[in-house]
C-alpha cells in the first residue's frame, strides 16, 4: 500500500520571539485526534489553538481542548506523587511514597495473589481507548491472567466485534479497520443518525464535529432514529423517536419493506452476500404494523424513512452508543443495521459506510504469551463468546466474582485510567466489590471515587505530558487513515508518568525486564511493519494510508464464506441465532407489565454532554461552568402532568434506586421517555463518594449478567423502567 509522509512535524519548533515557541500536537483530551498548535513561554504552556492545516478538524476545537487542556495540566488537585493508604479504605488517610516503593509493594502483592489463587486471581481494568489497550494486555498476558475488563463491552467494541463476524473478519486490524463507519468526506446524499450524537462526540477514530458538520452542509436527507433528538443534530427530514431497546425491530422492519418493495441492490446481494433468503424469511416477521406497535412509531413515517434510505444514494448510517447500551439484544441490533447497509448497496462505496484501511502494525499485546489453559479461565468467556473472542473478561461477572468467588476468587485489581465506580452499572455493588479486594491499585490524573478506595494511587500523565505512537483508534480522515503520535510530552511535572511508563516499570518489577525495556523499543517493534522507527514517526505530523473503495471486489470479505454474512456462520457455530431479531429489553412495558404500572416511563442513561468525556473534567472550571450539574431531560407535556417546571428538582427512580436532578423541559424527546447523562460525580464534595449517590446514573442501572447481551455481554443502560416525581422544596434545597 502506498504511504504518504506529511511534513511539518510537531517536533519542530517555531520561534515566535523571545522565549516563546510553538508546537504542532495531536490533542488527547478525548480519544480523538484533532490537530492543535501549542504555545509555550519559559517552559510553560499558555495557549492551545486549533491547527488550521490539520485535514480533519481544520482549526476547530471543542470545549474540552484549548483552555481546558491547560487547566488540566496545572490544576492544583492533580495527583503528583504516589500515595499509599495508611487508614481504612475510603478514610482519606495517605502517605507519600516513591515510585520504587509503590511498585515494589504492588509487585509483591500481585505475586502473593498469584501464588495463592493463581494468576487469574489478578485482574486489570482500563478505561476508554486512550492508547493503553495493547500495553495493559501485554502485562496481563505475561503475568498469566485472562481477566482484563474495559468499558468497551458496552461502548464501540461491540460494533467492532459484530462487524468482524459479519464482514471484516480475517482482514480486521490487518488491512481493513475492524468496524464499518460513515464516509463523511464523499458527499453522502442521505445520512441516518441511529442512536448517535456524532457532531459532539466521536469514536473509532472518527471525529464528528467538523467532518459531519461539513457533510450536513451538503444538505443530504437527514433521518434521526433516537427517542431523544439531540440539539446538536440540527434539522432533520424525519425523526423516529423509537422506544429504547427496540432498534432491531425497527431495522428488521426497514429490511422487510425494502425487500418486499424490491428496493434492495440485487447485484450486490447476489454476488457478495450470504444468507439473503434466510434474512428475507426472518424479516417477514416484521410487517409495519408490528414494528409500529413494538417501537411506538408511526408506521407511515417508518415506511417513509426506509424508502428514503434505500432510494437515496449514496447513503450512510451514523451509529453510536444508542445500540451499544441495549442489553439483551445489543449485538444483533448492530448486525441488523449492518445488514441494512449491505442490502442497499451502501457498503464500502463513496458516501456510504466504508472500511478504512488498518495501519499494519505489530501490536505489542503479546497475546500468544497467554496459554490456552489460562485463556479458558477468562471470566464470562464461555458464556459471552463474542466478548471472549475480543479478549475481554465480562466486567459485571468479574466484579461479582470479587464478592462471591464464583467461578473463582479475584483478589486483586490494577486500574489504568478508569473511574469504574461511576462508569459500571450498579454502583453499590461496584463499591462493595472494590472494598473486598486484597489489592486495589489505580493510576489516574485526579483523585476520584475509585482512587479513594485504593491501596496505592499512582499519578498519571495526561494530554501534553505523554508521548507514544498511536496504536489504537487511528484517525479516519479525508480518504485516508492517519498514523500519528499520541499527544506530546511538552511538559513534565512532579512524578507523573504515562500509562506506558507505568506499565513498563511495573512489568520490570514483576520480572519481565526483557519485554519492558523502554518505550522506544516497544514502539519500534510495533512500527516495524510500516518500515519506520518511532523517531522517524515523531519527525512527521502523520503518515497517510490511502483509502480504497469496494475492496471486496478483489478480495471478498473476511468471513468464513468470503461474503458479507447476513446469516452469520460464526454465530451459528457458537450456538447463537445466526440472524438478527428483536428481543424485548429485560424490563419493559411488554416483558414486565406489572413493574410498568409502578414505573410508567422509560429511562435512557448516557445522554452525551459535549463538554465532558465520560466521568472526566468535573474539576475544570472552564468546562464545569458550561454544565454545572447533570440534568433530567423530560418532555414538556409529561413534565406538566407531573407538576414539574423548568429548573425544578425531581426524583428519577428505578427498582434499584433514585437520584435527584434539575429538570430540563423540551419537545425533542418521546413523551414516555426521560434521559439523564452518565459519569457524574462532584470532586468538590467530600470523599470517598464525592456525591455519586446524588448524581451518578449507575445508581439506577442493573449489573445482572442475565440482562446482558447474550453474545457480547453488554449491560442495559437504556430502556430501563422508571418513575419521575417532583422533589419537595426542603429536600431539593438540601440537594442543591
Amino acid at each position: 500500500m502506498p504511504v504518504t509522509f506529511k511534513s511539518g512535524a510537531r517536533a519542530r519548533r517555531e520561534a515566535l520571539g523571545g522565549d516563546t515557541e510553538s508546537y504542532k500536537v495531536v490533542c488527547r483530551m478525548c480519544h480523538g485526534g484533532c490537530g492543535t498548535i501549542v504555545h509555550m513561554r519559559d517552559g510553560r504552556i499558555f495557549d492551545v489553538v486549533g491547527d488550521p492545516e490539520h485535514p480533519v478538524n481544520k482549526g476547530k476545537l471543542c470545549s474540552k481542548a484549548g483552555k481546558a487542556s491547560i487547566e488540566q495540566i496545572y490544576h492544583p488537585d492533580r495527583l503528583d506523587y504516589p500515595l499509599m493508604r495508611t487508614g481504612e479504605r475510603g478514610s482519606g488517610q495517605w502517605r507519600r511514597a516513591s515510585w520504587d516503593e509503590a511498585l515494589t509493594f504492588i509487585a509483591d502483592k500481585m505475586q502473593g495473589i498469584k501464588q495463592q489463587y493463581g494468576a487469574e486471581g489478578m485482574a486489570f481494568a482500563r478505561g476508554m481507548g486512550l492508547n493503553n489497550t495493547n500495553m495493559v494486555s501485554r502485562i496481563a498476558n505475561l503475568f498469566g491472567t485472562p481477566n482484563v475488563i474495559a468499558i468497551s463491552y458496552f461502548c464501540y467494541a461491540v460494533r467492532v466485534a459484530a462487524c468482524q463476524i459479519t464482514a471484516t473478519g480475517k482482514f480486521s486490524g490487518k488491512s481493513w479497520d475492524g468496524a464499518v463507519v460513515p464516509d463523511f468526506y464523499s458527499n453522502p446524499k442521505c445520512m441516518v443518525e441511529w442512536g448517535s450524537q456524532k457532531r459532539t462526540s466521536n469514536d473509532h477514530g472518527l471525529i464528528g464535529h467538523t467532518p459531519m458538520t461539513d457533510a450536513l452542509r451538503g444538505q443530504p436527507k437527514h433521518i434521526i432514529i433516537d427517542p431523544r433528538w439531540s440539539a446538536s443534530a440540527g434539522p432533520a427530514d424525519i425523526w423516529l423517536p423509537l422506544r429504547p431497546g427496540t432498534d432491531a425491530a425497527m431495522a428488521m422492519g426497514w429490511i422487510n419493506l425494502i425487500i418486499e418493495e424490491d428496493l434492495y441492490d440485487h447485484a450486490f446481494v447476489e454476488k457478495y452476500c450470504h444468507g439473503f433468503e434466510e434474512l428475507r424469511e426472518r424479516a417477514k416477521e416484521y410487517p409495519l404494523s408490528r414494528v409500529a406497535e413494538i417501537t411506538w412509531c408511526d408506521p407511515e413515517m417508518i415506511a417513509r424513512a426506509a424508502r428514503l434510505y434505500a432510494t437515496t444514494k449514496p447513503a450512510c448510517m451514523v451509529l453510536g452508543n444508542g445500540t451499544d447500551h441495549a442489553g439483551l439484544n445489543t449485538f444483533q441490533s448492530v448486525r441488523a443495521l449492518f445488514c441494512l447497509m449491505a442490502i442497499t448497496g451502501n457498503i464500502d462505496v463513496p458516501g456510504g459506510n466504508i472500511f478504512y484501511p488498518a495501519v499494519p502494525l505489530a501490536y505489542p499485546d503479546l497475546k500468544e504469551k497467554l496459554s490456552p489453559e489460562q485463556t479458558a479461565k477468562r471470566i464470562g468467556g464461555s458464556r459471552f463468546k463474542a466478548l471472549d473472542r475480543h479478549g475481554f473478561a465480562h466486567p459485571p461477572t468479574s466484579l461479582r466474582a470479587m464478592l462471591t468467588n464464583d467461578p473463582y476468587p479475584v483478589r486483586g485489581l490494577v486500574v489504568v485510567g478508569s473511574n469504574i465506580e461511576t462508569t459500571y452499572p450498579n454502583t453499590r455493588m461496584v463499591i462493595d466489590a472494590l472494598k473486598s479486594l486484597n489489592l486495589l491499585v489505580v493510576h489516574d490524573i485526579f483523585m476520584t471515587p475509585t482512587t479513594a478506595l485504593t491501596d496505592v494511587v499512582l499519578p498519571a500523565a495526561g494530554n501534553l505530558e505523554r508521548d507514544e505512537p498511536r496504536l489504537h483508534l487511528h484517525i479516519k480522515g479525508p480518504r485516508a487513515t492517519y498514523m500519528d503520535n499520541v499527544s506530546a510530552k511538552l511538559v513534565s511535572i512532579a512524578e507523573r508518568k504515562s500509562d506506558w511508563e507505568f506499565i513498563i516499570e511495573l512489568g520490570r518489577k514483576l520480572g519481565f525486564e526483557d519485554y519492558f525495556t523502554s518505550i522506544e523499543a516497544i514502539a519500534d517493534e510495533a512500527l516495524a511493519p510500516i518500515g519506520m522507527t518511532w523517531e522517524e514517526l515523531k519527525a512527521r505530523e502523520y503518515v497517510e494510508f490511502p483509502l480504497q473503495y469496494r475492496k471486496y471486489e478483489k478480495v471478498g470479505f473476511g468471513t468464513p464464506t468470503g461474503k458479507f454474512e447476513l446469516y452469520s456462520t460464526m454465530m451459528r457455530d457458537w450456538g447463537y441465532d445466526p440472524l438478527p431479531s428483536h428481543i424485548e429489553p429485560p424490563e419493559s412495558p411488554v416483558r414486565t407489565p406489572e413493574r410498568y404500572k409502578d414505573f410508567p416511563l422509560v429511562l435512557i442513561t448516557g445522554a452525551k454532554q459535549p463538554m465532558y468525556m465520560h466521568s472526566q473534567s468535573r474539576q475544570l472550571e472552564s468546562i464545569r461552568r458550561l454544565a454545572p450539574e447533570p440534568l433530567l431531560e423530560i418532555h414538556s407535556q409529561t413534565a406538566r402532568a407531573l407538576d414539574i417546571r423548568e429548573g425544578d428538582f425531581a426524583w428519577i427512580e428505578t427498582a434499584r434506586g433514585r437520584l435527584r436532578m434539575k429538570a430540563h423541559l423540551h419537545e425533542r424527546i418521546h413523551e414516555k421517555v426521560v434521559a439523564i447523562p452518565h459519569g457524574w460525580w462532584r470532586p468538590e464534595e467530600d470523599g470517598p463518594l464525592h456525591g455519586i449517590f446524588e448524581t451518578c446514573s449507575n445508581i439506577l442501572t442493573d449489573d445482572d449478567p442475565d440482562q446482558c447481551d447474550f453474545s457480547f455481554g453488554s449491560s442495559p443502560l437504556k430502556g430501563l423502567l422508571c418513575r419521575v416525581y417532583k422533589a419537595s422544596d426542603e429536600i431539593a434545597g438540601a440537594a442543591h
